[in-house]
């Protein structure tokens, strides 16, 4: 396979832990930031959304935009942080634990 059929990810991971921060969630679903983001070359954005009721825009990306997905919880967000080029998160006491680990900045 040639370097052009190589799909390239760089996947923002946005986590709110087992709160519920829907302000969070609800900026980083905006059309705005959703610009910006994909104007800085990342291509996914991963919402892990917790409590919260507000539910996020999926997106498949077909029109040249960000990927959106998201879930509630997960056993493990190891395997999130660690495929993330950028976290936003509430800094919560989990995602500190896991950051020297994991080598996320």
């Amino acid at each position: 396979m040639d370097d052009k059929h190589v799909e390239y990810k760089r996947i923002v991971f946005v986590t709110v832990g087992t709160t519920s921060f829907d302000s969070l969630v609800k900026a980083v679903d905006t059309k705005q930031v959703k610009e910006a983001l994909s104007a800085k070359g990342y291509t996914h954005l991963v919402i892990q959304m917790g409590r919260g009721s507000y539910i996020p825009k999926k997106s498949s990306g077909e029109d040249g935009s960000l990927v959106v997905d998201y879930f509630t919880f997960s056993s493990s967000i190891a395997d999130y942080l660690r495929s993330a080029s950028l976290v936003i998160s509430h800094a919560g006491i989990n995602l500190i634990k896991y950051n020297p680990r994991l080598k996320v900045q």
